[in-house]
C-alpha cells in the first residue's frame, strides 16, 4: 500500500515536470503526461480496492439490500 502511495507521489511530480515542458513547446512530453496519468489512475484504483477489502463490503451496498 505504501508503494502505491509513493507511485502516485512520484507520478504527480513527473506529470508536473512534463506539463511544464509541454507548455514550453516540447510535444514529446505529451506521451509522458499520458503515461503518468495512467500510473496515477491505476495506483489509486489499487488503493481503493485494498481499502474496500480491508473494510469489507462497499458502504453503499449495505443500503441496497432489501429488508422486510
Amino acid at each position: 500500500m505504501m508503494h502505491d502511495r509513493e507511485l502516485i507521489y512520484d507520478a504527480k511530480g513527473q506529470l508536473h515536470r512534463a506539463d511544464k515542458k509541454y507548455r514550453k513547446g516540447d510535444k514529446g512530453a505529451k506521451e509522458t503526461m499520458i503515461h503518468d496519468r495512467e500510473l496515477i489512475y491505476n495506483a489509486k484504483g489499487q488503493l481503493h480496492r485494498f481499502d474496500q477489502e480491508k473494510k469489507g463490503k462497499h458502504p453503499i451496498h449495505k443500503h441496497m439490500t432489501k429488508t422486510k
